[in-house]
């Protein structure tokens, strides 16, 4: 196989990709494979109408589930073997990350003594953006308040959908971000994950016309009195489903209930009937926030090694 670095000229080969199979999965999306190429050290190789990619989970290569590009799953099980043999004849293992409960389940048909591993740190919170915008109910009845009383303390809040006027102003939140949390972590390792991350935020910011126009790349600032306070930066993942990348609020804002207004002001302009709001990574505090916004499902993933 002919493996090379994903570049945005592959951007829109991905994103048919994606559209055509209807993926749910963040994961899979055309934006993350260009994007966090700089975190994971990912390859795309693209043979007879199939997108392959395999990437790096610290020293470890791991290989997507292999999609073809129209969406035609009939010779599914073909690529699967393509894989695999390329992998033997480079004397590696093979190691499906992140797989989905229908791809596990052909793998573990095709090689029934597969290693399979239940991954719920990883799993993507899907929800319906009607429900995200109208916040409806008594079980949301908290978040709307926490909006309400965000509002009525900074009464000259705004919210901008991102374009190439505004766009500017997500490095210099990104750069207060950082530096918020750099002073109250002690962990070397989340550090270097937050450097990369801010890395993958300036590149895309740069990239947001070529991006946007190929993916959809969209997203929104919140101001208050004219100074920004909080971004996020999306995707089209496929027809029905929005990815959200990034979601952020410094500090002084993020108290008073910032993180809730972005998310519901930007959920009123997706235009998607579901947003994919990514996974909590393990950590208990981002998976009960993110399940206070009571998910539509949460998908299963899975990891799936190979003898």
């Amino acid at each position: 196989m002919d493996w090379r670095i994903p570049e945005l000229s592959d951007l829109d080969v991905l994103q048919e990709c994606s559209l055509n199979n209807e993926f749910f999965a963040n994961n899979y999306g055309a934006v993350n494979s260009i994007l966090y190429e700089k975190k994971f050290r990912s390859q795309i190789s693209i043979e007879d109408g199939w997108i392959f990619e395999r990437f790096h989970e610290g020293e470890n290569l791991c290989f997507s589930f292999p999609h073809n590009i129209k969406g035609d799953v009939s010779d599914v099980k073909e690529a699967v073997l393509k894989l695999k043999e390329d992998a033997f004849m480079s004397d590696v293992s093979i190691r499906f990350l992140n797989i989905s409960l229908d791809e596990k389940n052909i793998l573990a048909e095709m090689f029934p003594s597969a290693k399979i591993i239940s991954m719920p740190e990883s799993g993507d919170y899907i929800y319906r953006t009607e429900n995200l915008s109208k916040l409806p109910g008594k079980k949301l009845g908290r978040k709307r308040n926490h909006i309400n009383q965000f509002k009525a303390k900074h009464p000259d809040c705004r919210f901008e959908r991102l374009d190439s006027e505004n766009i500017r102003a997500v490095c210099e939140l990104e750069d207060k971000w950082l530096s918020e949390t750099q002073s109250d972590s002690s962990s070397g390792d989340l550090l270097s994950d937050l450097e990369i991350e801010r890395k993958i935020i300036f590149f895309a910011v740069e990239n947001f016309e070529c991006l946007s126009k190929s993916c959809g790349m969209s997203g929104g600032i919140l101001f208050v009195s004219e100074t920004p306070v909080a971004f996020c930066i999306s995707s089209i993942l496929s027809r029905s489903v929005t990815d959200i990348h990034f979601e952020k609020c410094i500090s002084d804002f993020a108290r008073d209930g910032g993180y809730a207004v972005i998310n519901n002001e930007f959920s009123k302009i997706a235009g998607t009937e579901f947003l994919n709001r990514e996974e909590d990574l393990g950590i208990e505090g981002l998976r009960k926030a993110k399940l206070s916004y009571y998910p539509e499902k949460v998908l299963e993933k899975f990891l799936v090694e190979i003898n």
